[in-house]
């Protein structure tokens, strides 16, 4: 492949604009691979810069604030005078406004990782904000500017950028765009064998988003429960208010015996990987029967198939971009019936064979951070020497 690389990076500053929250592993992995690479990484957090540090500042006297407010501006145009590039990394699109301005103003390159849209999260899947409020036509704006201002966009899956374009009624220029998949895989593999603790122990990990569909889960659980299944199902949240609301559900349903939901363990601190293939005999996928679910892969998956943990699934037409239903992991319709009826196949034996060592070489091959490297070396290139990837590279990155 040949492409243009950066040659020389000693001098080449780098703005990083957006919220980095230390849990965000795809941002972090972005600031240690610039700085290994020789970039002087420049860090500004306009979340914290209008949030936490305002909130302080507005028991200063008025004077006081103005000129903390001014040092806030001038830290922001003293770092984008002296970068090179503006580079918001995912989940940043709330800020795009500022992030144009300050590329345009400084005559700057933009380039952006957009993982998901804010109308389509907040308003049509978690349904936060009415559709159709103003708030929610300006959260349509921002994702338009996103997915069509900037100089190079990096992206996730051609399925879900195709759903973009169509809920926004848009057309991105796909000579801007580089496909970049997940690549949270584990480098724990589970040695387990099926079922060798006699009865089925299953595991779900994840927020309470609608996008998962744990309120069907629990349902399907307590078909299994009815059906007298030996089973467990360990449910890993957080912390949240969602997490006492599912506690109640647990218990109306009368699911105690079986279904236990903790918040003890996480893969932020490597507990959560370990447990499960120690303990894991089948993850449990997204079930939400919503359009985002429809065209997203979840981080999960990825998680669960990298330790060859057997998989069940939602079938969904993302899925198929990446891999074969029905052949490199199990599916069902995100229906309490269905669901319940796989898991029961799966338990009893009957479920179609799967090669969980083959599926587990596909996602390392597929969803791998070398990957992302790669891409996120070739977009520099590309601002950089204002050249476009060729024909090959092109074909590559949307294959």
């Amino acid at each position: 492949m040949n492409i243009k690389t950066l040659t020389s990076t000693e001098q080449n500053k780098i703005l990083l604009y957006g919220d980095m929250e230390l849990r965000n592993y795809r941002s972090q992995t972005l600031i240690k691979y610039l700085q290994d690479s020789g970039y002087a990484v420049l860090r500004l957090d306009p979340r914290y810069k209008q949030s936490k540090y305002k909130q302080q500042m507005k028991y200063l006297p008025k004077i006081k604030f103005m000129l903390a407010a001014a040092f806030c501006w001038i830290e922001l145009l003293s770092k984008a005078a002296i970068a090179d590039v503006i580079y918001m990394p995912p989940l940043n699109t709330l800020f795009i406004k500022s992030g144009i301005w300050i590329a345009t103003f400084f005559n700057k390159k933009l380039i952006i990782e957009i993982h998901t849209l804010l109308y389509d999260t907040h308003v049509r899947d978690r349904k936060k904000i009415k559709d159709g409020s103003r708030e929610a036509q300006r959260m349509i704006e921002k994702d338009i500017l996103a997915l069509t201002k900037p100089d190079c966009i990096i992206y996730a899956s051609d399925r879900e950028l195709n759903y973009w374009e169509k809920l926004l009624d848009i057309k991105v220029d796909r000579q801007k765009i580089f496909k970049s998949p997940l690549f949270n895989a584990s480098p724990l593999v589970s040695t387990r064998s099926f079922m060798q603790d006699g009865g089925l122990k299953i595991c779900w990990w994840g927020t309470f988003i609608p996008l998962h569909g744990l309120d069907d889960i629990l349902k399907a659980l307590k078909i299994l429960q009815k059906q007298e299944l030996q089973f467990t199902c360990n449910l890993f949240g957080i912390d949240n208010d969602f997490f006492g609301t599912y506690i109640e559900k647990i218990q109306l349903e009368q699911l105690e015996t079986n279904v236990f939901l903790r918040k003890d363990l996480s893969f932020a601190n490597d507990s959560l990987p370990k447990y499960l293939v120690d303990n894991c005999d089948l993850a449990l996928g997204i079930f939400g029967n919503t359009d985002k679910a429809y065209h997203a892969i979840p981080n999960k998956l990825i998680e669960a198939l990298s330790m060859r943990i057997p998989t069940l699934t939602m079938n969904s037409p993302a899925l198929t971009e990446f891999f074969n239903p029905e052949t490199d992991l199990w599916v069902c319709q995100p229906s309490p019936e269905s669901i319940a009826e796989s898991i029961l196949k799966i338990a009893n034996g009957a479920a179609y064979p799967v090669d969980w060592e083959q599926t587990r070489q596909k996602v390392l091959n597929t969803f791998s951070m070398t990957q992302y490297q790669e891409v996120v070396s070739q977009v520099l290139a590309r601002v950089k020497n204002d050249c476009v990837p060729e024909n090959y590279a092109r074909e590559t990155l949307l294959s």
